[in-house]
């Protein structure tokens, strides 16, 4: 009956029905197994997953140490400070974090020729100064110095110092925007500096000036983004630099014509440039016949390159890189 059917003898359909079980047990534990790596896969990926959201939210909200924030400060752009330089009294958390500090500054003080003393430069770097004029208009600020110069009472003492410490804290107070007397603005030393035969009288005045910086970590370490002294609004340092940049390019262009003037000049009289390669050989040739002025570096205080022939020369500044021949070179265009 059964081969009738088609199905085999009786003991063949056992075999078949015990073949069938085996393969679906083995299927159904291939389907667990199945099941329990991709639930591994699911807790692992899950982990990962946690683990980078820890880590993104983390760096996120992560804060400068002290020590972080003074190297930031340091290396304010376009300044090269000491570490000691730097006094770091408070940061307050945030995105960005906010910085107090206390950091020593030396100008250079001048006097004009009504006798009214005025902040001339600023040092960026061991032997490198800024003008003062130059920020201001970068930064668009105003610079008001009258009240600074009213007399100072008769001294009393053996020597009375010009400027005197008061008049020097004024003029200070005056350019960060900080309204003196105050402990934003302290003078450790003021210097003046006699020299011969100068029209002008001239000092350096050290101070220690409170300034609050907002830094931000983009993935390469601690930077200032912006700085507030005083009453001043945040300045972004970025639009500064470039406009300082811009001005100084400016100022550099000027100085090769002025240079180039002088060149033309002296080759109406001798009928030939000055044959040489050095910016200081050139000047001395023209100096003062030719040139008044003696222009020796550009406004990033790298020397003019200078390369002359007999019927020919090229003058240009290395500019904001101070490298030769990058895509920041200013030429002179005759």
């Amino acid at each position: 009956m059964f081969d009738s059917l088609g199905i085999g003898t009786p003991d063949r359909l056992t075999a078949a029905l015990l073949s069938d079980v085996r393969q679906g047990s083995a299927i159904a534990k291939q389907r667990k197994r199945m099941r329990t790596v991709s639930l591994r896969l699911d807790l692992r990926t899950l982990s990962l997953l946690v683990c980078c959201i820890f880590f993104i939210a983390g760096d996120a909200f992560a804060q400068p140490s002290s020590k972080q924030a003074r190297t930031a400060l340091t290396r304010l752009a376009g300044f090269k400070l000491t570490s000691g330089a730097v006094r770091v009294k408070a940061i307050t958390p945030g995105t960005p974090a906010e910085v107090t500090a206390d950091i020593r500054s030396v100008f250079k003080f001048e006097q004009d020729e009504r006798g009214r003393w005025r902040i001339a430069e600023i040092r960026t770097a061991q032997d490198r100064w800024e003008s003062i004029d130059f920020i201001a208009d970068a930064a668009h600020t105003s610079l008001a110095t009258g009240e600074c110069n009213v007399p100072d009472p008769p001294f009393k003492g053996t020597a009375a110092i010009d400027p005197s410490v008061k008049r020097a804290r004024c003029l200070v107070g005056a350019l960060t925007g900080i309204e003196v007397p105050s402990d934003a603005v302290r003078i450790q030393e003021v210097d003046p500096m006699p020299l011969p035969l100068a029209s002008r009288a001239s000092a350096v005045v050290v101070a220690w000036i409170r300034v609050t910086a907002r830094l931000v970590n983009e993935g390469n370490g601690w930077q200032v983004s912006e700085l507030r002294t005083g009453n001043r609004d945040w300045y972004k340092l970025q639009p500064i630099i470039g406009g300082l940049n811009e001005r100084k390019a400016a100022q550099a262009r000027s100085d090769m014509e002025t240079i180039s003037q002088a060149l033309e000049r002296y080759r109406r009289e001798r009928g030939f440039y000055v044959v040489s390669d050095s910016q200081a050989v050139l000047i001395d040739h023209l100096n003062p016949r030719y040139l008044a002025k003696i222009i020796r570096v550009d406004p990033w205080s790298h020397p003019y390159k200078y390369d002359g022939q007999r019927d020919r020369f090229s003058l240009h500044s290395l500019g904001p890189d101070g490298k030769d021949q990058t895509g920041d070179d200013i030429q002179l265009r005759p």
